[in-house]
């Protein structure tokens, strides 16, 4: 699966270290989602079951804790995702 992603974004989710955050890729896009994830707003809930019906197939989860991800971790983690 080719595709124009958002390196920068994806180096930015690598390096999340906010617990009460999840990063996600969108295929569709090329760019990052990021979430709260105890946010109990109308529009956040409707992005977060978004995430999780199109999980796998638009979008992949990126896990953060990385304090300076590089070029070769956003290289590593896409080729990890078949991407």
């Amino acid at each position: 699966m080719a595709g124009s992603y958002n390196r920068d974004q994806i180096r930015a989710a690598l390096a999340e270290t906010d617990p009460n955050y999840s990063n996600y890729l969108d295929l569709e896009s090329g760019n990052v989602v990021k979430i709260h994830d105890t946010d109990p707003s109308p529009e956040t809930e409707q992005l977060r079951n978004q995430i999780m019906e199109g999980y796998g197939d638009r979008y992949r989860y990126i896990p953060g804790g990385n304090p300076s991800p590089g070029d070769d971790d956003v290289q590593s983690w896409l080729e990890a995702e078949g991407l």
